[in-house]
């Protein structure tokens, strides 16, 4: 192929891109056609130098990089249509990947001039339209790259996403029922047309192919708002109410190799942890990692990089790959809260406490209002029967997360673990408790449990123990709720200096249930209910040891 080197490389290095040769040419054009760009039909269009002043160096020097890739290769007579067609395409997908629209629209519509049985091109094209919501142009190049491979199922699923937002729902049904048949592409599919089917009103049809989605791509939070409406349209409103307090963002995935190979293209650390960080967010653990890794291979030193990369391969259960993350982090900075605190989590989770319990504390010196720090701390010292101390840390939880509730159980737990001089404390933190979270049943028994069972007269309270008690046995027939009930009687019947026969009622039908269900599989608790069964037998009230804890969530 004959390129006129001086002038098409001119042109680029001006800014204006390719331009019409015809009007610049200074020789003849190879009569060799299957094998030249026709300068006289169908002119390349010039490509707009992109504006870098907001991308990073290393960004810059890539993008520039890339665009004398081209340059290099017009400049040489050799270079056949082929590729110098591919290099637009590949140019206009470094542009694309870094969203410089303009440019890689140019690129890809001279791709897709000097290479026009390539896919690709009017694919990608039509992808950036979609992106940018000119649907119309997303239109016809979706439709130029289906003549090209009408069973192209990415293509079929893009075309059919645009007409849907341009409410062409006849035209894009056919497609999406063509995509649903192939492997990957279930899930999506459905979505889609449970999405169109929400639209025209069949609300039937709409909540079971949404469903049907869901149960494919239980991460796509986005799927619960068109259900919920869908249920709603049923009449159904408990499950629309349910689906549409989990409703998100998350979409299901489209396998798509040509859209994924654009962020493989990506570089610049900024650029990296956008995406990173959009990738957490969405659930996409892997490709965070992936991101993370790549920063790190342009900056080693990024501690923050590091420390994400050790949180994703936490989630994506990997201990020993977290582990070295984190402990690479503490080479170059001991006090580090966050990598203190994972690494914390880790040795936790693999029994190595008191390990565990060092890294927490370290945490805590660097950062006195981390309360997932001050949660593991408290835990470790209740394991150590340090009660007051573990109160005071779960106490710290719930001033900095007012809403935690289970930092309040456990507080509670603790205090009245601590012994009776704290009982009265532990009463008014559970009533403060309860304003909060009015319904937890958790706190509630652990109420009751205090009013009719503390050693101090003064926390206790039998009448109103015996009111809490029985309004959670109606709601709950369990065996924990019918001894609550006892023991209320109990405190009663002792301070009334009345007979126990409620109090024995309650807990013998406790011992029978437990007896019945757990037979000789849970001694401990058969012993428990029959010590307690035994001491109201003997008109004996039942009193919290020290020590023990009020219903610890474990």
């Amino acid at each position: 192929m004959i390129i006129y080197p001086r002038l098409l490389a001119l042109a680029l290095l001006i800014g204006l891109g390719v331009v019409d040769v015809a009007m610049a040419q200074d020789g003849p054009v190879s009569s060799n056609a299957s094998a030249t760009i026709q300068a006289t039909s169908n002119p390349l269009i010039p490509m707009p130098v992109p504006n870098l002043e907001r991308l990073e160096n290393a960004v810059k020097e890539h993008l520039r990089a890339a665009r004398a890739d081209l340059v290099s290769l017009q400049a040489d007579p050799k270079t056949t249509q082929a590729v110098l067609g591919d290099a637009y395409g590949r140019l206009g997908q470094i542009y694309h990947a870094h969203r410089l629209d303009a440019s890689a629209e140019a690129c890809y519509r001279n791709a897709e001039h000097l290479l026009p049985k390539d896919l690709r091109w009017p694919y990608l094209l039509g992808y950036l339209y979609q992106q940018r919501v000119q649907l119309s142009a997303a239109v016809r190049s979706y439709r130029r790259a289906l003549a090209l491979d009408a069973d192209d199922t990415p293509t079929q699923l893009r075309l059919a996403q645009v007409l849907l937002a341009l409410d062409r729902i006849d035209e894009a049904t056919p497609f999406l029922d063509r995509v649903s048949k192939a492997p990957g592409f279930q899930g999506v599919a459905d979505f889609e047309l449970g999405k169109a089917a929400l639209r025209q009103g069949r609300h039937a049809e709409a909540v079971e192919r949404l469903t049907r989605a869901y149960a494919a791509h239980p991460e796509a939070s986005g799927i619960h708002y068109p259900l919920a409406m869908a249920y709603r349209g049923l009449g159904e409103l408990e499950a629309a109410r349910r689906h549409l307090q989990q409703r998100g963002e998350v979409v299901p995935p489209i396998p798509d190799p040509l859209v994924e190979e654009l962020s493989e293209l990506l570089s610049g650390k900024r650029t990296r942890q956008y995406h990173a960080m959009k990738a957490v967010w969405r659930g996409e653990f892997e490709v965070a990692a992936k991101e993370y890794r790549a920063i790190l291979a342009l900056d080693p030193a990024d501690i923050g990089a590091r420390v994400s990369l050790g949180r994703c391969l936490y989630l994506l259960d990997d201990p020993d790959g977290a582990a070295r993350a984190f402990g690479a982090v503490l080479e170059r900075k001991p006090k580090h809260d966050k990598a203190n605190y994972f690494l914390g989590r880790l040795l936790w989770e693999k029994g190595q406490k008191a390990a565990a319990a060092t890294h927490f504390q370290t945490t805590l010196e660097t950062d006195p209002r981390h309360g997932g720090a001050h949660f593991f701390v408290a835990k470790s010292l209740m394991q150590q029967g340090n009660f007051q101390r573990a109160a005071d840390h779960f106490r710290k939880v719930s001033e900095i997360l007012p809403e935690d509730l289970e930092s309040r159980q456990r507080e509670a737990a603790a205090l009245v673990a601590a012994g009776a001089s704290m009982h009265q404390t532990a009463r008014q933190r559970i009533v403060d408790a309860l304003e909060i979270h009015p319904d937890d049943l958790v706190l509630t028994g652990q109420l009751a449990r205090l009013l009719a069972g503390s050693p101090d007269p003064d926390a206790r309270d039998g009448r109103r123990a015996l009111t809490l008690a029985k309004e959670l046995f109606a709601r709950h027939n369990t065996i924990e709720n019918a001894q609550l009930v006892a023991m209320a009687h109990a405190e009663i019947a002792h301070a009334q200096r009345v007979d126990f026969d409620a109090a024995v009622a309650y807990q013998q039908a406790a011992l029978d249930t437990a007896f019945q269900y757990y037979g000789p599989y849970e001694i401990r608790l058969l012993e428990r209910l029959k010590t307690n069964l035994d001491a109201y037998l003997a008109r004996q009230p039942y009193r919290i040891p020290d020590g023990e804890a009020l219903h610890d969530p474990r």
